[in-house]
C-alpha cells in the first residue's frame, strides 16, 4: 500500500520550555529525522505540518524530499494538521504520527495499514493500554472532508473526527501476534519524560 507520512509539528511545546520537541537530540540527528528515516521505509511522500516553518526550514535541508505545509485552519491542534495533511497527501492512505515520539514503527503502520484495507476502513487506531492514540494512526485521505466539517463547526478534537468515521482500533494482542512492541505509542511531554527515554535509545 502507497502511503503519505505526515508529522505534526505544531503545538506550543510549553512544557519543554518553549523548545521545539521535534529538536531533542537523538544521537547525532534531531528526534524529527530519526522519525523521517522510519517513515521513509514505507512512505511514498513525507510531509510534515508545522506553522513556523521558518524554523524547520534548516532541520529539513538535512532531509532532501521532505515537504513543509501549513495549517489551513491556524492553531486549532492536531486536527487542523491531519485536515492540512488531507488535502496535501498524493496517496490514499496517510500514517499520520505527532512529532514527540521517538519510537514510531514503520511495522507497526504497515500493519495497520493492511488492516484497514482489507476492513476498508476510514482510520485505524491503536489502544495501548486502554487508551487511543490517535496520533500513530492510519488515516484515509478522504477524511478531509468530515475534518473540515468539524473545524468549520469550531469542534477541534480529534476523538470528534474519530466518531465520524468508519474507524477501527486495534490493541495489543493485534501488534503482539505480528511480534511488533508496542512502544511506538510513547510521546514526550516534558525534560523528565526525554531524560528517562532518550537513555533507552538504539
Amino acid at each position: 500500500m502507497k502511503l503519505t507520512g505526515v508529522i505534526l509539528a505544531g503545538g506550543l511545546n510549553s512544557r519543554m520550555g518553549g523548545s521545539p520537541k521535534y529538536l531533542l537530540p537523538c544521537g547525532d540527528e534531531p528526534l524529527i529525522g530519526r522519525q523521517i528515516k522510519e517513515m521513509s521505509r514505507i512512505c511514498e511522500q513525507l510531509l510534515v505540518v508545522t506553522n513556523t516553518p521558518e524554523r524547520m526550514v534548516p532541520v529539513l535541508k538535512l532531509y532532501p524530499g521532505v515537504s513543509c505545509i501549513e495549517d489551513l485552519y491556524r492553531q486549532k491542534g492536531p486536527l487542523s494538521g491531519i485536515h492540512a495533511a488531507s488535502c496535501a497527501a498524493a496517496s490514499p492512505f496517510m500514517w499520520i504520527v505527532g512529532c514527540d515520539m521517538p519510537w514510531i514503527s514503520a511495522d507497526a503502520a504497515e500493519a495497520m495499514a493492511g488492516h484497514g484495507l482489507a476492513e476498508n476502513a476510514d482510520a485505524v487506531i491503536p489502544v495501548i493500554a486502554g487508551r487511543t492514540h490517535p496520533l500513530h494512526g492510519i488515516y484515509a485521505r478522504s477524511v478531509n472532508r468530515a475534518a473540515e466539517n468539524l473545524l468549520r463547526q469550531e469542534r477541534y478534537r480529534v476523538m470528534g473526527l474519530l466518531d465520524a468515521l468508519d474507524c477501527r482500533r486495534v490493541d495489543e494482542l493485534f501488534f503482539e501476534e505480528k511480534g511488533i512492541s508496542t512502544r511506538f505509542a510513547a510521546n514526550v511531554n516534558t525534560p523528565e519524560d526525554w531524560m528517562n527515554m532518550s537513555g533507552n535509545l538504539p
